[in-house]
C-alpha cells in the first residue's frame, strides 16, 4: 500500500470569494478557487505573469484581508487565467484575519453533518420513546 504525503505546508480549502488588486492604476477584480495560509488559486479575466508581485485585498463576509503575494504558476483556459499565488509574509493582524476565516471554513464543513447527526439521533430517540 502506497502512502501519499502532502507536500503543502498548509491545507487548502475550496472558497470562491472576491479579490481586488491595483494594476496599471486600475482596480482589478478576481476571485479565488481555493485558499490556504500560504497562498491561493486565483481566477482572472486578464493576463497575469509568473513572478509578478501583487498587493491583494481578499473580501470575505464584508471583511478585507490585505496581503502581498507572488504568482508561481499560470494556466490559461479560454478567456480565463488561473494563477497560483504564494503569500509574502502578511502582517500579524492580517494573518490572524486569514487564519480566523480559514478556521470558520474548516468547521463550517462539519456543521451540517453535526446538525444532521443530532436530528437523526433525536428522531431515533423519539421513535424509541413512542414505541415503548
Amino acid at each position: 500500500m502506497e502512502v501519499i504525503h502532502e507536500k503543502r505546508k498548509f491545507p487548502r480549502f475550496p472558497a470562491v470569494v472576491s479579490v481586488t488588486c491595483s494594476r496599471y492604476g486600475r482596480k482589478m477584480n478576481m476571485r479565488t478557487q481555493n485558499i490556504s495560509l500560504g497562498g491561493l488559486n486565483l481566477e482572472a479575466n486578464f493576463d497575469l505573469g509568473v513572478g509578478e508581485s501583487m498587493d491583494l485585498a481578499i473580501i470575505t463576509n464584508g471583511t478585507r484581508i490585505y496581503c502581498k503575494g507572488r504568482i508561481l504558476a499560470i494556466e490559461e483556459f479560454g478567456n480565463k487565467v488561473y494563477a497560483r499565488l504564494h503569500f509574502a509574509h502578511p502582517s500579524d493582524s492580517e494573518y490572524r484575519k486569514l487564519s480566523d476565516y480559514l478556521h470558520a471554513l474548516y468547521w463550517g464543513r462539519f456543521q451540517k453533518w453535526i446538525i444532521a447527526g443530532i436530528l437523526t439521533l433525536s428522531v431515533y430517540i423519539a421513535y424509541l420513546i413512542i414505541r415503548t
